[in-house]
């Protein structure tokens, strides 16, 4: 035996010692989600989302503008540049119903039931929080009904757990958002929390930097839903996501700069203008006693006293703000070329020919294919969950089924210029093709053309009905 092991521990104690670091220097997953939670409330993803909603209800900075000199005008013009080119990406290509391509009539049927008004809106709204927050979420859920339905949760209150680096697939993911409830007369704000996993949800409370369960909603479910009071969970976890684009990048990243000095060099020149007087008098040995009495007699009589060798004249402010109005013009036409969206203050742009205005709505045509691209990926996703309601209440299963869904972009076209080709195309084409790329064709037309069709037979039948008199039939007796 050696000197040191006369001194040193028992092996079990040593082991109980090797535990109980270990036990302590393991996180727990409550520790986890608090700390995913601080990281997220104050970084700059976050922030980049609410800026991003905020410049489109058109409350920019400039808002916080402040004038150091009492006396001097303090403009705040904030101009609505994101909500203007943020709507006309999403009434381009989402403004239209979307077509339901599938060679199986009952699926595209049911497609086109379940994309109703109502959901079509909800994705209008998605396209919109996905531009101004470079990702946009709903959330999949059955109704008191029993019918599924679909929610829209905040970018701002999801934290993802994805799980791969080009955020495909989402493994967990935590909602945070603050409520309002009344304690003792007070009115007060909770900050709930809830936890959805592949297991179910965990609700819980966030209070002074803890998690607490959160009691009244149950504080766990171990499913994502109830079907006849039973509960069941989804093989995916029911977050579907929908991107602006591949980085998730907000459009107010790549404009704000942009907008920001627009909305000063507007300002400051209104600032200018309000604050130069017209012209400076310019007094000569004036005889009154002072300049309140000197604009006084010169407003209400006309005429002003002055002593001997005295005059009165008057100089003209100039009032340079060309440079100023340059420099706003030069910052619009940079807010729309990289906005990538259309200038409709453009002189010419209604007079375009079709080339023309495919030219100048190329830069708004590509981010929208950018866009696209994206949600026909997370409509695919979306289309899941819709096969699963089908299939579980007896609607069919189309789990296998192809259907490609197209959105109809709101083009702006030359109609007459249209109309022309189409009508050179007949002989050429068949006519089915010809009506499509008519200007004015919608699915409506087939339906009258065919009841003006029986129409027309009808009148011809009855033509010819009315030209042969009925053949007298002779009956023997």
């Amino acid at each position: 035996m050696l000197i040191e092991d006369l001194f040193r521990a028992p092996w079990h104690e040593q082991m109980n010692e090797v535990i109980k670091n270990m036990i302590e220097n393991v996180i727990t997953d409550h520790e986890i989600l608090v700390q995913e939670i601080k990281e997220w409330e104050t970084s700059e993803r976050r922030r980049n989302m609410i800026t991003g909603e905020q410049y489109y209800l058109n409350k920019t900075d400039i808002l916080l503008k402040k004038q150091k000199i009492e006396w001097k005008s303090n403009q705040k013009l904030a101009h609505g540049f994101a909500k203007k080119l943020v709507d006309q990406k999403i009434g381009y290509l989402l403004a239209k119903e979307p077509t339901f391509a599938t060679e199986n009539e009952p699926y595209r049927k049911l497609m086109v039931e379940t994309f109703d008004r109502g959901l079509l809106k909800k994705i209008k709204n998605i396209g919109k929080e996905a531009v101004n927050k470079g990702i946009a979420y709903l959330h999949p859920f059955f109704n008191e009904k029993g019918n599924l339905s679909f929610t829209k949760f905040p970018s701002e209150q999801i934290i993802p757990h994805w799980a791969d680096n080009e955020h495909m697939e989402i493994l967990s993911f935590i909602r945070v958002y603050d409520v309002s409830h009344y304690e003792g007369g007070e009115k007060k704000t909770l900050k709930k929390v809830e936890y959805y996993h592949a297991k179910g949800i965990k609700y819980f409370i966030f209070e002074n930097g803890k998690l607490v369960p959160d009691v009244p909603a149950g504080i766990e479910k171990n499913y994502h839903f109830l079907i006849n009071d039973e509960g069941y969970t989804w093989d995916r976890i029911p977050l579907i996501h929908f991107k602006y684009n591949e980085e998730e990048q907000p459009l107010m990243d790549s404009i704000k700069s942009l907008v920001d000095n627009y909305n000063t060099q507007a300002s400051t020149n209104a600032d200018l203008l309000a604050d130069i007087p017209k012209f400076i008098y310019k007094l000569i040995n004036y005889g009154g006693e002072d300049l309140t009495e000197f604009l006084h007699n010169l407003n209400e009589y006309m005429v002003v006293a002055v002593e001997t060798g005295g005059d009165v004249d008057k100089l003209q402010a100039e009032i340079e703000t060309d440079a100023v109005e340059k420099e706003i013009d030069r910052g619009r036409n940079s807010i729309y070329e990289f906005g990538r969206g259309v200038d409709t203050r453009e002189t010419g742009l209604r007079d375009a020919s079709g080339v023309a205005l495919r030219f100048r709505y190329s830069d708004l045509d590509m981010d929208c294919n950018i866009l696209e691209s994206e949600f026909q990926s997370s409509i695919e996703h979306m289309m899941w969950f819709i096969n699963f309601h089908l299939n579980v209440t007896g609607q069919g299963d189309y789990t296998e089924e192809k259907v490609n869904v197209i959105f109809n972009r709101d083009i702006i076209i030359a109609e007459t210029e249209a109309i022309e080709n189409t009508t050179k195309s007949i002989g050429i084409l068949d006519d089915k093709t010809v009506r499509e790329n008519h200007p004015w064709y919608n699915e409506e037309v087939e339906k009258r053309l065919k009841l003006q069709e029986a129409e027309r037979r009808e009148e011809i039948e009855k033509e010819y009905a009315n030209a042969f008199p009925p053949k007298e039939v002779k009956v023997d007796e």
